[in-house]
């Protein structure tokens, strides 16, 4: 193993002198550092076996396509065993510088005091998880629109990325990349891996020390130089550099410094991926929350306006049925008045079993005796009603006249049968004072015009008598 930064870095390129100008329109390079603490090594392990909780935006299909690019099988293990081994190398190294330099007592102070973490105290931790990838475009970018689904260009330049990506990450952090993998079962293909910034320090008192120490490695100490690197590193497959974000907010606080009005950007913020993802997931809780709500809210909006539809569909066959009965009513309004009048005209009668009919020697005009013959056959209820009361009305009549009449000619029959008597009695006598020779010739010429008054007295008491053309008019 190399034991000083120096010398680890004098076989690598010097980053120092790389090209950093951004091509105009290219898409950028995204590399991001992840501050960790050696026992929480244990998530990143699970999430390389895909064994995480919220692996939701895993494709797990493609999951075999995932590859191991550095670091032996048992990465894990043995870095946690070389941190062990470190602790105990350092202690053992600074008892002896102590036994040298403060004596007995101070040093076995110190050994009683026990091993401690090969670091310093920090927020975030010693180790790097590090993710590089570029804008999911560029992988799907091919060299001919007719290969625009063929996945052989796609493979080509993810493995084109990852030999890159693998090359800057060996020639810049040696053996402090200690596991590197390629992920293509996530929504962007990326490179991710973990860095142990190993130095060595020496000194009188402490002798010499092996730490994690992200601040002893230029990339890892400026975030910026690290971005500005990798960005020169990817340019010849036609990446660039990222967004400048830190270099404009310096620039934007000396501008403010003279212009109140200068206003600073953000300070990128990076987010775990755990984190991210716990994040993401509250988002998309919060916005399928608000799409049920919209979806409720449309859902009322329809049933408020099949509602409205059912309303306006009652109302206007309401409105179509009362309009149906008023036309009906104004029919048989006019029905009726047409009857009442053509009665009171006189232009109707009883007919064949009583039902009224028209006067068959009326001079009505030819259209509205055609249309009293559609009312009389065919009438509204209302008209029904009144031509049934005439009909009643003209029987009644029929009835009171022909009983009138029939009083009528019983009183004349009854005065016919006593001026008969009379007559015959007249007769008789008149017979008894003629002489015998006028007798036989007064009986024959009186005999014929008696005999045909009493046929018509039994006629006329049989009630054969026929009614007169007049009564048919």
């Amino acid at each position: 193993m190399i034991t000083s930064q120096e010398s680890k870095m004098s076989i690598h390129y010097p980053f120092e002198t790389l090209n950093v100008a951004e091509a105009a329109g290219a898409h950028p390079i995204a590399l991001r550092f992840e501050e960790m603490f050696p026992h929480q090594l244990h998530r990143y392990d699970l999430h390389l076996r895909r064994k995480q909780r919220d692996m939701d935006h895993v494709d797990h299909e493609r999951t075999p396509l995932n590859r191991h690019l550095h670091g032996e099988e048992d990465w894990l293990e043995s870095l946690k065993a070389d941190i062990e081994l470190a602790r105990l190398q350092n202690l053992n190294q600074e008892v002896e510088g102590l036994q040298r330099t403060r004596g007995s007592n101070e040093a076995q102070k110190r050994l009683i005091e026990g091993p401690r973490d090969p670091w310093r105290a920090s927020k975030g931790g010693p180790l790097r998880e590090f993710i590089i990838t570029a804008n999911k475009e560029w992988f799907e970018e091919t060299s001919d629109s007719a290969k625009l689904f063929d996945i052989r260009e796609q493979e080509a330049r993810e493995r084109q990325f990852e030999a890159r990506a693998l090359e800057w990450l060996k020639s810049r952090f040696g053996d402090m990349l200690v596991h590197a993998r390629a992920d293509r079962d996530e929504t962007t293909f990326h490179i991710h891996g973990i860095i142990a910034p190993w130095h060595e320090k020496h000194s009188k008192r402490s002798g010499r020390q092996r730490l994690l120490q992200p601040s002893a490695h230029p990339l890892l100490k400026d975030y910026e130089k690290a971005q500005d690197d990798v960005g020169a590193f990817f340019a010849e497959l036609g990446l660039t550099r990222g967004e400048r974000r830190a270099e404009a907010r310096r620039k934007a606080k000396e501008a403010r410094k003279t212009d109140p009005s200068v206003e600073i950007p953000k300070k990128r913020r990076h987010i775990p991926a755990h984190i991210w993802r716990a994040d993401e997931e509250l988002r998309l809780a919060s916005e399928a929350r608000k799409l049920k709500a919209e979806q409720k809210s449309a859902q009322a909006e329809r049933d408020e306006a099949a509602r409205a539809k059912r309303e306006a569909d009652r109302k206007t066959h309401e409105a179509r049925t009362a309009s149906e009965q008023a036309q009906m009513r104004t029919q048989a309004a006019d029905e009726v008045l047409q009857i009442a009048e053509q009665a009171a005209q006189g232009h109707l009668r009883p007919g064949e079993n009583g039902r009224l009919a028209i006067r068959r020697d009326d001079q009505i005009a030819p259209e509205t005796r055609k249309g009293l013959e559609r009312v009389l056959a065919n009438p509204a209820p209302a008209a029904r009603k009144l031509i049934r009361h005439l009909e009643r009305a003209y029987g009644a009549f029929r009835q009171t006249a022909t009983r009138r009449a029939e009083a009528e000619v019983e009183t004349r029959m009854n005065a016919v049968t006593r001026a008969e008597t009379a007559l015959h009695a007249l007769r008789h006598k008149i017979v008894g004072a003629l002489p015998e020779a006028l007798r036989k010739r007064f009986v024959a010429e009186t005999t014929k015009p008696g005999a045909e008054l009493e046929r018509a007295m039994r006629a006329v008491r049989r009630g054969d008598q026929r009614p007169e053309k007049d009564d048919e008019r």
